[in-house]
């Protein structure tokens, strides 16, 4: 069950960032972790899994 939910965290952090970069991208223009998807999706992934593996306790 937890693995389930570390691999959860990822991929919905992994999908944020996704849609971050793509989105945000257009607005700022400035920040290379915001405006390039092959940096942003990794990075927001490893977010998603530390903040999944926090909640777990």
């Amino acid at each position: 069950m937890m693995i389930l939910t570390a691999l959860g965290g990822a991929v919905l952090g992994g999908g944020a960032g996704y849609l971050i970069s793509k989105n945000l991208s257009r607005v700022t223009g400035g920040c290379p972790i915001m405006c390039n998807p092959k940096v942003a999706v990794p990075y927001f992934a490893f977010m998603g899994l530390l903040l999944a593996v926090e909640a777990l306790g």
